[in-house]
Formats: C-alpha cells, structure tokens, sequence
C-alpha cells in the first residue's frame, strides 16, 4: 500500500502524521517506510535524531524524488508513506503515486479552505482520499464548525480526530512510545477502506454527492469567524 500525506497548508501534521501511520504499519506486522520529498527534511532530521540519540526508528525513512516515485509501483507489498512538501512537481508525483491520500488539517477555518483546494483536485482525478483533522481541541467551536464544514461539503474524513497534545509534539527526534494518539486508528480506518477498494463510510464520509466551492465558501467562513 501506498499513501501519500498532502495538504497544500504548511504546520498541519504531515510529517506527525507519515511518522506515527508508519509506526502503527510496522506494529500490524507490516515493513514500511516513509519516503521524505520535502526540501525541509523533517522526517529525514527525524530520523536521523533518533539514531544519534540510540533510540532508531523501527521502519526505514529514505529520502526520495521524482525518478523515485514513479519506480514506486514494485513496492505494493510493503506499506510506504510519502510525506510530502506543500506544493511542486514531486507532491503531484506523490498524489500519481499513492494509492490513497491522507489529507491533515487543523480545525482552523484557512486551514479547511486550502484543505477543500487539494480535496477538490483528489475528487478531480479520482483519487482515494480522506481528510484527517489533527491539532483539535475537544469542545471547541472550531471543531465542531470544522465537522460541520466537511459533513456539509460531504468531504471523505476519518471518524477520528487527532487532538491537540504537548506530549505528541515532543515525541519529535524519538520513537513513538505505547501511546499513537489516535493515530492506531486512523490506520485501522486507512486499512478498512483500501480493503474495501475505495473510500467508503468506515474511513469517515462518503466520497458522493460533494457540494461545490459555493457551499464550502459559506461553511469555511462560518468555520473561521467562530473559532475560540
């Protein structure tokens, strides 16, 4: 299997998000490895911090290019996580090559406008997608308006939510311990949806009948202006 993280929005979770859906791959039982694109290198400095503190990563993290990705193909058998930068050439290369997307936003209203760019190119090409909304605080008006914007906007999403956690920000540089903040299932979810061949309600929303940028346009700015 393999996903591409993308969101055209910098400080979302990307590299979080590669990092730990490897993690909980390997602890299925599963080789993986995460494919580092992006010029800032933040999975690869990731790695790399972790072996000079004596504590390596328990799947490989290589860095990867255009000529890279497109000899992706062979690799189906092993689960390989593509982070990505936010715009380029090589993200449309990772988006060509994956056979499913990860798209993270925060719950902030200009985080979930860019998020409806990428997600309405995905729907564009066809391509198997769910957003994942990270960075959440619970109970918040900004998170409820964020669900509300993408039930409204009927946007494929994972049923879980991924908050807001000082510890998860400090697993940077290190393995993640027995706790994957939400992210265990997520995979689940990512899994149960390609085994069912394409986005389906067990990876979150249905990916039919999307309301156009008219609706999300009126959605986004409600989700904006009511943030706390």
């Amino acid at each position: 299997m393999i996903v591409a993280v993308i969101n055209i929005k910098g400080g979302v979770g990307k590299t979080t998000t590669a990092m730990a859906l490897a993690t909980a791959a390997v602890r299925d039982g599963r080789a993986a490895t995460v494919l580092d694109t992006d010029a800032q290198s933040s999975a690869s400095m990731w790695d790399l911090a972790a072996e000079e503190a004596g504590n390596r990563l328990p799947f490989e993290v290589a860095a990867a290019n255009i000529a890279s990705l497109r000899r992706l193909d062979g690799d189906r058998g092993r689960f390989v996580v593509i982070d990505t930068p936010p715009t380029g050439k090589i993200t449309d290369e990772a988006k060509d090559a994956a056979d499913f997307v990860v798209v993270p936003t925060s719950p902030n209203g200009i985080d979930l406008q860019q998020t409806y760019t990428v997600v309405s190119n995905l729907e564009e090409v066809g391509k198997p997608y769910a957003v994942l909304i990270t960075r959440a605080e619970p109970r918040t008006i900004a998170l409820r308006s964020a669900e509300r914007f993408l039930v409204d906007a009927d946007v494929s999403t994972f049923d879980t939510v991924i908050r807001k956690r000082a510890d998860l920000g400090n697993v940077y540089g290190q393995p993640f311990g027995d706790d994957l903040y939400g992210y265990g299932e997520v995979y689940e979810q990512l899994k149960e949806a390609m085994a069912n061949g394409d986005q389906t309600d067990d990876a979150g929303q249905g990916a039919e009948g999307r309301k156009g940028p008219e609706a999300h346009g009126r959605a986004g700015h409600e989700a904006q202006g009511r943030q706390s």
